[in-house]
């Protein structure tokens, strides 16, 4: 209750302060607005943090999944947004206070990698490696070309590739765009 307590105080005085609550007699300044689907939310009741699934009917609250389980709540308990759906990877990562510095980020990510000759083992590492980069760049899709061959290395990292976490989608690409000798990796958002 002191924490509750504290927020909608804080909230309060901060926005009599920046003039916010003037005129409005309905003003409400510890509620948070702009709320959006996918957006990563602190709840006040549980302290955690939760996904937007859905906005319900009217203006009632929302549908909320916290780890495995789903709840409803109203637009009051939403103590603050923690990460926007907009964000990029690497502004979301960096909202969550995890620190985030890429190598090359000034530069242009490749869309492509060829691992063409190496074992499985090392083209795997090398691939992981390519579609973690490629993700925080915000890349939608990568093309990887491992060669034909007798297929072990294409079907090995296919598998790696399907449960990797960055991974929407696995798929070959059409024979003019490589066909069995590539592999195109659709990127979550």
């Amino acid at each position: 209750m002191r924490r509750e307590f504290k927020e909608q105080f804080d909230s309060t005085v901060v926005a009599h302060n920046s003039g916010a609550d003037v005129g409005d007699p309905n003003a409400r300044p510890q509620e948070v607005k702009q709320v959006s689907e996918g957006d990563t939310v602190k709840l006040k009741s549980l302290g955690r943090s939760a996904v937007i699934k859905r906005k319900l009917e009217g203006d009632s609250g929302y549908e909320v999944e916290v780890g495995s389980m789903k709840m409803r709540v109203g637009r009051e308990d939403i103590a603050q947004i923690l990460v926007r759906v907009s964000d990029s990877p690497v502004q979301a990562a960096r909202a969550r206070g995890v620190s985030v510095s890429l190598e090359k980020e000034s530069r242009n990510t490749p869309t492509e990698i060829n691992v063409i000759g190496q074992n499985v083992d090392d083209a795997t590492r090398a691939v992981e490696k390519f579609v973690d980069h490629a993700f925080l760049a915000g890349l939608p899709r990568v093309r990887i070309v491992h060669g034909s061959g007798m297929g072990i290395l294409r079907k090995a990292l296919r598998k790696s590739l399907r449960q990797h976490p960055h991974v929407a989608t696995v798929a070959e690409p059409p024979q003019n765009e490589g066909g069995g000798g590539a592999t195109v990796v659709e990127l979550k958002i």
